[in-house]
């Protein structure tokens, strides 16, 4: 199991989220795998009808209303109906995994790239490393992947901060190659407000080397409307 999709569970109160979150796991490891091995032809028909054979499995099975399992997250549950920031019920150093199925940091996601994200004070501070499939240029992390888990570790500062947010702008200056198989670390911080704006920056290092620098723009959402939870 790819060690960056365990730790602290989803906030999805659901039975079958930790068989979800095992069942994505397996997922992510295969797809690595095809990505960065050479299989013979005879291995990659089994995986097709297999892949195949599940897919059918599962379709079948009733569809579920992800905005309604979101409104069920039990600390998310928790600070909006006490109109609280997040920050106040997530202590210092805590992983947050608000959105189990995130594409980019969602334990129960298969597609998703295994970024962390974790209270560090008045900071967010997102853990990855990234695998071969996410690779873009030989050896360097896909500038697309690097500007999601910046995007991904910004919109984890927002419940700390007690904001839900959209982003409005995103502006990214890669300074350095982003290494494939290290552990990166990004960290976003708010720098001001202006009525229902954010700026928000975020910087992306490598063993202690900066390699991405970003300033955003959010726009907030009222969290009134989520009361009715």
């Amino acid at each position: 199991m790819d060690e960056d999709r365990t730790g602290t569970p989803g906030t999805d109160a659901h039975a079958d989220l930790p068989a979800r979150v095992g069942a994505a796991a397996a997922m992510n490891r295969l797809s690595h795998a095809l990505v960065s091995h050479r299989a013979s032809p005879a291995v990659l028909r089994r995986i097709a009808v297999a892949a195949d054979e599940l897919a059918q499995d599962i379709e079948r099975e009733p569809r579920r209303s992800r905005s309604g399992e979101i409104s069920e997250s039990p600390r998310f549950v928790q600070a909006i109906l006490e109109a609280r920031p997040l920050g106040d019920v997530v202590e210092d150093g805590a992983f947050i995994d608000m959105f189990s199925d995130s594409p980019v940091s969602g334990s129960a996601n298969p597609l998703a790239m295994g970024l962390k994200i974790r209270r560090e004070a008045d900071e967010a501070v997102g853990i990855v490393t990234l695998r071969p499939g996410w690779e873009g240029a030989p050896g360097r992390g896909h500038g697309g992947v690097v500007a999601a888990c910046v995007d991904e570790t910004i919109g984890g500062l927002l419940p700390l901060i007690g904001e839900m947010a959209f982003t409005g702008e995103l502006s990214l200056r890669y300074e350095a190659p982003c290494p494939v198989g290290q552990p990166l670390e990004f960290r976003a911080r708010l720098d001001r407000r202006d009525g229902r704006k954010l700026s928000i920056n975020c910087v992306g290092t490598a063993q202690g080397a900066v390699f991405v620098r970003a300033t955003s723009l959010f726009i907030t959402v009222d969290l009134d409307r989520f009361h009715q939870y």
